[in-house]
């Protein structure tokens, strides 16, 4: 697949969006624009895995490489289960959810192509606005709205802050292309550019120390909405910081240390604010900053084997976080709630325990691997100090995660609860995200291959 053909997932989505937004109009009922959109999304997918790696369109200002189609196959995958399970249990409005949920899923596949400014910031905004209105999605919660509001203006701050760098490595470099950056001439102006942008990206990111929207966000958001922000957009978000720090740090060496203190203070705060948590919401809040700092750590090496492994790290990360936050969805937002579900719901309890342990980094899950592969790159460029510390941390992590785990089995609920309805297409979602779990770490070392990563 080659010209422009390589837009048709691109284009599928487009179609997905527009019967999501006239739905009312069309057969089906509300929940039929999200298994249209399923249905859509996975062709998307396929054409996106089909399309040839090397090519370009417009200019350049467009790239398909292996990264660009790992991330938007993984994207669409992702978007996928997301729409099956609202498809499934129907939170209500749904059409008007599965809408913004593939705006922000077109934003972060032009993201993931991306190799121009311009179009960094357009794919950068598409995807990030409809999460606004996904955090504060229930009109009549306060603390959604609250936390929409919260998200929304540190949103907007860092996206101005990060423009601003933008046009100050435009002005020094004198384009917008990131294949023709060069700063080793720019002086004081050149890092003030790189400081800018890269704090744009780390807010962008929920990298220390510029997280802290995140974890108000997500308690005040409903369960199934952090689901899709925190997981869906996380693959396209790495490609951009790749291939920023690409261009940027290799004229530029003192770059490599802000990534390298950004992804330490990541790991270290992300992974010791989750352990007083016990809101899951927060808990994933803080998780996802520590797992963001691993990320970092792959590119802070500044090698191309660093770049794929923090590439394979976002997706190792969203899968198993995506089944964990729908399952959060069904049963509660605390530790607590999750009393008795080994007994109310065993194959899900088990399931839970699987993705818990490849977000810890357990073998043979894909969550080990994207570990294995971030620290190895890291080894190799001379990280040694970091990479003990990204090992200690992921110790840490184990004691907030295993908190759940037991609060599942051995724990007893304060009251009975009836368990819920079944739904069988929700209970795929999750079942694909337990399945997809355990398959890519069995396979991580032939996908990269195939990939090219």
């Amino acid at each position: 697949m080659t010209g422009y053909a390589l837009l048709v997932p691109e284009l599928l989505v487009l179609i997905a969006i527009a019967w999501g937004l006239f739905s009312s109009h069309l057969p089906g009922r509300d929940r039929g624009a999200a298994y249209v959109g399923v249905v859509l999304v996975l062709v998307a997918a396929v054409a996106a895995a089909l399309a040839t790696a090397g090519q370009t369109l417009f200019g350049g200002a467009l790239v398909f490489d292996e990264t660009a189609r790992f991330a938007r196959v993984g994207t669409l995958v992702l978007a996928a289960v997301w729409l099956l399970w609202t498809a499934g249990r129907g939170e209500g409005r749904t059409r008007e959810a599965t809408a913004l949920a593939l705006f922000a899923t077109m934003g972060a596949l032009l993201m993931s192509c991306a190799a121009d400014l311009v179009t960094i910031v357009l794919a950068l905004e598409l995807a990030t606005m409809p999460a606004y209105v996904l955090v504060g999605y229930r009109r009549n919660r306060f603390t959604g709205l609250e936390g929409a509001l919260k998200y929304f203006l540190l949103s907007l701050l860092t996206s101005l802050v990060m423009m601003y760098g933008l046009s100050f490595l435009y002005g020094v470099t004198g384009t917008t292309r990131l294949s023709e950056f060069d700063l080793s001439t720019a002086g004081t102006l050149g890092l003030l550019a790189m400081l800018l942008t890269f704090v744009g990206v780390f807010a962008k990111l929920s990298a220390a120390p510029f997280h802290y929207w995140a974890p108000d966000a997500y308690e005040g958001a409903e369960a199934w909405s952090v689901a899709f922000v925190s997981t869906v957009p996380k693959v396209a978000g790495a490609v951009v910081f790749v291939r920023l720090v690409a261009a940027i740090v290799p004229t530029a060496p003192i770059g490599a240390t802000m990534v390298l203190i950004a992804a330490v203070a990541s790991m270290v705060l992300g992974n010791l604010a989750a352990l007083t948590q016990s809101d899951i919401r927060r808990m994933m809040a803080y998780s996802g900053v520590a797992h963001t700092g691993y990320l970092m750590l792959g590119a802070a090496g500044i090698t191309a084997a660093g770049y794929g492994a923090a590439v394979f790290y976002a997706l190792a990360y969203a899968i198993p976080s995506l089944g964990l936050m729908l399952l959060v969805a069904e049963e509660g937002v605390t530790v607590d709630d999750f009393a008795g579900f080994f007994s109310r719901r065993p194959a899900a309890a088990w399931g839970t325990v699987i993705m818990l342990a490849s977000l810890i980094g357990i073998p043979p899950l894909v969550g080990f691997f994207g570990k294995l592969y971030v620290f190895s790159s890291a080894l190799a460029a001379g990280l040694a100090p970091w990479v003990v510390v990204a090992v200690l941390t992921s110790v840490v992590s184990a004691a907030y995660y295993l908190r759940i785990v037991r609060s599942a089995f051995f724990a007893v609920p304060a009251q009975e609860r009836t368990p819920l309805a079944s739904s069988p297409a929700a209970s795929i979602a999750i079942l694909a995200c337990v399945a997809a779990t355990v398959a890519l770490g069995l396979a991580a070392g032939p996908l990269l291959g195939w990939l090219g990563i």
